[in-house]
């Protein structure tokens, strides 16, 4: 008879079937991890998804999953996520928390549990909060940790400097499903160069930074075409800034589309534009999983160099690294790219295979035995 593996509890932010980069982590670090040996519990907050679709989906996984369903009434719901925590807590040999709310609940967590073996999870945005009440809470809560992991080396910048130099540190970038990929019906997009964003249409995503170098990129390429696709949150101004710069005609707005529709538009296009920015909030990218998705498909990538996309992208080999509010370097990684295509493609796609979840999942392994 096998031999059982080690108790693991993952608590996160968020978790398919609802979208977002800190619920696409956690869901396929459960499900490596499962593959790896581990008896995996998960412990994830929902939004408006009915019982149906969460049963069907929970009964795909090789792993449990405990729903923790936002209400109204918010107390409500920080109290389930507590109770469940402590409860589970109990019965695992590790747990991993995974975004700003689970990070917290270390604080009950040592308390209540003093001898278990924590490990956080960092992203970004969790770690620059502005708002002074939050910050001290997050470092408090991060000194409860036997050990931290950052999922890009920007990220690990902003770890509180007064953390103990006990509590063990890695950088572990995050990984793709490659096989998701490879089964995409690729349509090329409208453009000379296509040009794509994938990601809700915010600030932190930087779509406005493009836009603001259109006039400069279609000065050299006039028939390149600019598609953004994601949750529409600021579009009504990017298409008034589309108007005032005179572009507006090479900018189309697909909205929120179902996950085969994006793979086929991420892989139709030529570049992908990750033009992030750290905003006043101290919101950040903190590593751009969306990158390796396009490079998957050889599709190099431009990016902001003061975000993690630093650590998604190899600079000159699988993309180019340039400040987003500089269209003139951003005509000038254009260039490069469309100059140096097949050699930009085909170090892209290489790029994304050694990023697969079956490689990952090996370090933060190595980081759990640590």
């Amino acid at each position: 008879m096998a031999e059982l593996g080690p108790k693991i509890l993952l608590i996160s932010s968020e978790f398919p079937p609802n979208v977002g980069g800190i619920g696409n982590h956690a869901y396929n670090l459960a499900k490596s991890l499962s593959k790896e040996g581990y008896r995996v519990t998960v412990i994830a907050d929902i939004i408006d998804v009915a019982e149906t679709e969460l049963a069907a989906f929970e009964a795909l996984q090789s792993f449990r999953i405990n729903w923790i369903k936002r209400k109204g009434f918010v107390l409500q719901t920080y109290l389930q996520r507590i109770f469940k925590t402590l409860q589970l807590s109990d019965k695992t040999d590790q747990i991993i928390c995974s975004g700003k709310f689970s990070l917290w609940l270390a604080i009950l967590i040592r308390f209540f549990h003093p001898g278990k073996d924590l490990v956080a999870v960092v992203h970004g945005s969790e770690l620059d909060l502005k708002s002074s009440l939050p910050k001290k809470v997050t470092s408090f809560s991060l000194k409860r940790f036997n050990k931290i992991v950052s999922v890009s080396n920007y990220t690990a910048r902003f770890l509180p400097a007064t953390l103990s130099a006990r509590i063990k540190r890695f950088v572990i970038h995050n990984g793709i499903n490659c096989e998701e990929f490879e089964a995409t019906t690729s349509v090329k997009l409208p453009g000379e160069p296509a040009l794509i964003t994938v990601g809700s249409v915010t600030e932190r995503k930087g779509q406005e930074n493009v836009i603001n170098a259109l006039p400069v990129l279609l000065a050299t390429y006039p028939n390149a075409a600019y598609h953004v696709v994601g949750k529409p949150v600021i579009k009504a101004a990017l298409e008034k800034r589309a108007k005032q710069l005179q572009v507006n005609s090479r900018v189309r707005f697909y909205g929120a589309v179902d996950r085969k529709e994006l793979l086929e538009k991420l892989s139709g296009a030529d570049i992908k534009m990750m033009l992030s920015n750290h905003t006043a909030d101290g919101d950040f990218e903190g590593f751009g999983i969306a990158v390796l998705e396009a490079n998957f498909y050889g599709v190099p990538v431009i990016g902001s160099k003061n975000s993690g996309i630093a650590d998604a992208i190899e600079d000159n080999e699988t993309g180019i690294l340039v400040n987003p509010q500089n269209p003139a370097e951003i005509l000038n990684a254009v260039n490069s790219i469309l100059n140096n295509y097949s050699y930009f493609s085909l170090n892209a796609k290489a790029w994304a295979i050694q990023h697969d979840w079956k490689n990952i999942v090996k370090e933060y392994v190595v980081a759990l035995k640590a």
